[in-house]
């Protein structure tokens, strides 16, 4: 024969002579691992999340495995959410899924690429000692093959990339703690979960076997889930919890959510998760996160948290970067940055240990930072020169670059001014009670209406100047009250405010505030049609501004005067005297709002004389100037007027101008509102 041998064999010994038997051994395969963890129940909701997975087995992407790191808040699903995707895609991986857990960062990389090897059929004795050859061996045995590699807890997710298989057909699933964003450009696809919508947590109670008794309490059960911050592991705590509790109703439930003793009893896993997770950060960020548990509002900028733990704004900004990174912190879209619901109950809990001296110091410093901030945004969107009873003066350069900067913020920023007005009230910060209010919340409102917040600031104000016996302040924060209350029709209330005004500004003998306290005197009469009154009122303002040599402060009496004439009846003369304020406001070009406000009584002017192309064309001017302007509160009124005298005329577009004025009448809750809709109603 030779000892040549050609074509298949599947045994093949050569020798020369042989004694005994002759036994073949033959090795087996490994057999294919599914180490997945069961499907998890109750599953609901992440179709977007599910579909950035799908996308990682249709992408092409060379010689590397698909990865995604799904992180998030402690209790959120994330486990749940890759348990449920791999089994929904396991047939795409033919040879198996290896699962490992990291135990939170308890667990190193090299016994993660030994469990690797074993589970693929490598012997112990096979396997290298060094991590760097257990990860080489690693990538030798995936190469060309179908795996997916589930790596749940990973603590740190440099990780990640070094256990990343050479083989495109392969997927590397992780879960962390730890956003993966910086990870992107290593090909990694970042998942970061948030809490569930109200709707899918209500979902998930249902599937727990309470769907009777959620249904039952819709209203309980919407407070449940929300007491819950929509987290589905401490969901699934408090589904347990009713499981057993079977005389219990959803309101008891939400008792016991509600008690801050028990609470903390009943989630007493959540909130282990949490201190095990503020246990793990370094000490500088341990603290600013106690420091954002004294913080009043849920949504916090870098400044001022840097403010609030007196630090400088970059090292805020990197503290609160870190924050992030381990999801203990989101971040909007508006550069600000907030806590979840549960996270900010921990870090209350947190702050207790800075202790009461210290909190109380940072709240000052909040306040004094919100007031300053509000003072530049305030002088960026009104008229510099404008009267404020404090903060007349502010130093330093303005960090708004613009008007609509400024403004932006004031929107943006608005919820925790309201809160800096309560803190400074019940901290005894009075002046700084009065200051927000005069400047920020004005300056807003001016702008953008937010009626029932500003009318309770302001009743907060007149408490706080009666507090410190100042009359200047209170006449000024009871005229503010007093046109907001006109504005939203409760007249009665509005004179009554505006008289206190007027007294206290007398009792004080300042004249600039009396000319203030008596203007809006006057414009509160106007619009309970005591004209000749309101003309009383208006043009004894006037004169104490021309004493003062303030002639903007004229232009204003006499554009309101113009209105009050009109009211007379008196068009005529009131088209002369708006002319002449007009004229006047010339001399102010930095002041673009009340030429605005002008040409709108002359269009009324107008109106009443019958002259409504006059009219139309005086408020094509003042909305193309509003526009500019975006003050979108200011649009309503000219393009309601616009839409008569359009209407009279018999032209097009009367129907959108009113369309477009109730939107923004009733977005700011103005009652105005109705009026508009009536008209839309009879066209």
């Amino acid at each position: 024969m030779g000892n040549e041998n050609s074509g298949p064999v599947r045994n093949l010994v050569q020798a020369g002579a042989i004694h005994g038997g002759v036994h073949f051994h033959e090795q087996q395969a490994p057999e294919a691992p599914g180490q997945l963890l069961p499907e998890p129940v109750n599953f609901v909701d992440r179709e977007p999340e599910r579909e950035a997975l799908d996308a990682l087995l249709a992408e092409a992407r060379g010689a590397r495995a698909g990865c995604a790191v799904i992180s998030g808040i402690r209790g959120v699903g994330k486990s749940a959410l890759g348990t449920y995707w791999s089994h929904r895609v396991i047939d795409s991986f033919e040879h198996g899924q290896v699962r490992f857990d990291f135990g939170l960062g308890q667990r190193s990389l090299g016994e993660a690429a030994e469990h690797c090897l074993r589970s693929l059929g490598v012997a112990g004795d096979r396997i290298p000692l060094s991590d760097d050859d257990k990860i080489a061996l690693l990538r030798t045995k995936t190469k060309g093959r179908k795996l997916l590699f589930f790596f749940d807890n990973v603590g740190d997710l440099a990780h990640v990339a070094k256990l990343l298989p050479a083989s495109s057909e392969s997927v590397v699933l992780c879960t962390s703690h730890h956003d993966a964003a910086d990870l992107v450009l290593d090909g990694v696809r970042p998942i970061r979960l948030t809490a569930l919508g109200p709707g899918h947590a209500l979902d998930y109670l249902r599937r727990s076997g309470l769907r009777e008794r959620i249904d039952a309490e819709p209203v309980a059960a919407a407070e449940l889930v929300d007491r819950c911050g929509r987290l589905p592991h401490v969901l699934r705590l408090v589904a347990g919890m009713l499981r057993r509790r079977t005389s219990w109703s959803i309101a008891r439930a939400v008792r016991e959510l509600s008690d801050k003793r028990r609470r903390r009893d009943h989630l007493h896993e959540a909130f282990a998760a949490l201190d095990l997770a503020v246990g793990q950060l370094p000490r500088a960020e341990a603290e600013l996160y106690a420091w954002l548990g004294v913080f009043p509002g849920a949504v916090f900028s870098a400044g001022a948290v840097a403010a609030l733990a007196d630090l400088a704004e970059f090292d805020a900004e990197s503290r609160l970067a870190e924050l992030h990174r381990t999801c203990l912190v989101e971040e909007n879209d508006q550069e600000q940055f907030l806590l979840h619901d549960l996270v900010g109950e921990h870090a209350s809990e947190a702050a207790r240990a800075l202790g009461a001296a210290r909190r109380d110091d940072a709240l000052r410093r909040l306040v004094g930072w919100y007031r300053r901030q509000g003072a530049f945004a305030d002088r960026m969107v009104m008229e510099p020169s404008r009267l404020r009873v404090v903060d007349d003066e502010v130093d330093g350069e303005n960090p708004f670059g613009t008007r609509e900067e400024a403004l932006e913020w004031l929107e943006r920023e608005r919820v925790n001014i309201l809160g800096m007005v309560r803190l400074a009230g019940e901290s005894e910060l009075h002046v700084d009670v009065i200051a927000l209010c005069d400047g920020p919340l004005w300056a807003l409102h001016n702008q953008h209406k937010h009626y029932s917040d500003t009318l309770q600031a302001l009743a907060s104000a007149i408490e706080s100047a009666a507090a410190i016996e100042d009359p200047v302040a209170e006449a000024r924060m009871r005229s503010l009250r007093g046109q907001l209350l006109m504005e939203c029709g409760e007249l009665d209330e509005a004179h009554e405010e505006c008289a206190k005004a007027v007294a206290a500004a007398e009792r004080a003998g300042h004249r600039r505030i009396l000319a203030s306290a008596l203007e809006f005197q006057g414009k509160v009469l106007h619009a309970r049609d005591e004209f000749a009154e309101a003309i009383g009122n208006f043009e004894r303002a006037r004169r104490l501004n021309e004493e003062l040599g303030r002639r903007r402060g004229m232009a204003l009496q006499e554009y309101l005067m113009g209105k009050s004439l009109s009211g007379l009846g008196r068009h005529d003369e009131a088209l002369t005297v708006l002319g002449t304020a007009l004229d006047r406001l010339a001399e102010f070009p930095e002041d673009t709002r009340t030429p605005g406000r002008i040409g709108v009584a002359t269009a009324r002017a107008h109106q009443a004389l019958g002259q409504h192309e006059q009219a139309v064309s005086a408020l094509r001017e003042v909305i193309a100037a509003t526009r500019e302007r975006q003050a979108s509160f200011d649009l309503a009124e000219p393009l309601e007027l616009i839409a008569d005298s359009l209407t009279a005329t018999g032209q097009p577009g009367a129907r959108e101008c009113l369309a477009e004025a109730l939107e923004i009448y009733e977005q700011a809750e103005s009652p105005k509102a109705e009026r508009v809709a009536r008209k839309l109603g009879d066209g």
